[in-house]
């Protein structure tokens, strides 16, 4: 019998590592960092000298907030295949 904790998905929870949600946003943690730098994300600090986490919530509103950007349409190509079967 183990003690691992059960897992619990990441909408459901309250904080993220910044590990965690640079892995969710597929980006470096300092990417993350920057964006609570910004105030884009929200950075929490529990306790007086631990790690900053991340709240849930402001992830959320981010990943909402970000706009679909459309396919670009592919450009017609400029090459012309000239053939001389003379």
């Amino acid at each position: 019998m183990t003690n691992a904790a059960a897992y619990i998905p990441w909408r459901d929870r309250a904080f993220l590592s910044i590990r965690e949600a640079s892995q969710i946003m597929a980006r470096s943690p300092d990417w993350v960092r920057n964006r609570i730098g910004e105030g884009r994300l929200v950075g929490r600090q529990l306790q007086a000298g631990g790690p900053v986490v991340v709240t849930v919530h402001s992830l959320i509103d981010f990943i909402e907030g970000v706009e679909t950007v459309p396919r670009a349409q592919p450009k017609p190509s400029a090459i012309y295949l000239a053939v001389d079967n003379t």
